[in-house]
């Protein structure tokens, strides 16, 4: 584990998360007569939740504390080679949500959609269909404030949450246990690359860390958030290093 702007981000293989996931899911299962269930956050960092933790206590707070803090952004990785000589590995939400719905099928665990802004529906079909014995328990739009009775009924393993950082997370903080499920993801945007809405950046452009151009050319209205993750960010760190900070 490595801190970023005292964010602690694990630092482990994609098949270290893989193994994770699956010993959360079958120590679950160990423990399925107990009257409460433990709950396993997972965030996937990137460079913009750390310049809103960075002003917002009660999101750093709660990055604190998650279960799992898995780095979703080149820029983490760069800096932390840069300047702390340190290496991580970049997993991002879209590979991660999809490699939980390749787990949970294996082993034999429901899933629940939340969220997406009307695409939930379309993006369960979409992992369906590449993961026939999939179990979707559910889908829904949701409310960031609350949480349905259709999905405490549903009782699911696991659930990806797209309501947006930092919503979605304080959604999972405040609700994830009380939804029944084991794992709880925020996973941003991702129900839109899975429909289509959205369009990935091609390879050679994550490869290289140039996303965030990539976004700018497409989405030139997110300008502001690719302002946070590439300049604010990157400054931060390196203030935080001139300072001697803990990183």
């Amino acid at each position: 584990m490595i801190q970023i702007l005292s964010i602690p981000i694990d630092n482990l293989t994609r098949l270290e998360v893989e193994d994770w996931i699956v010993t959360a899911l079958i120590n679950s299962s160990s423990r399925a007569s107990d009257s409460k269930t433990t709950f396993y956050h997972i965030a996937t960092v990137n460079p913009e939740f750390l310049v809103a933790a960075k002003k917002n206590l009660k999101f750093k707070k709660l990055l604190q504390k998650t279960a799992l803090n898995v780095c979703d952004g080149f820029g983490i990785k760069f800096w932390a080679r840069v300047l702390y000589k340190k290496s991580i590995q970049r997993i991002t939400g879209v590979e991660l949500a999809e490699t939980i719905c390749r787990i949970a099928e294996s082993q034999k665990k429901s899933v629940y959609f939340l969220g997406g802004f009307g695409v939930a529906d379309k993006a369960a079909a979409v992992m369906k269909s590449k993961y026939p014995d999939l179990m979707i328990s559910g889908t829904e739009d949701g409310n960031p404030n609350n949480i349905s009775d259709q999905l405490k009924q549903a009782q699911p393993a696991i659930i990806f949450v797209a309501f947006g950082a930092p919503k979605q997370e304080f959604w999972l903080q405040r609700f994830g246990a009380e939804s029944g499920a084991t794992i709880g993801i925020g996973i941003g945007g991702t129900f839109d690359f899975w429909t289509g809405k959205a369009i990935r950046a091609p390879k050679i452009f994550r490869s290289i860390g140039l996303e965030w151009l990539w976004r700018l050319i497409t989405q030139p209205q997110r300008w502001k958030r690719i302002w946070n993750a590439t300049v604010v960010f990157s400054w931060m760190v390196v203030r935080a290093k001139i300072k001697n900070y803990k990183i």
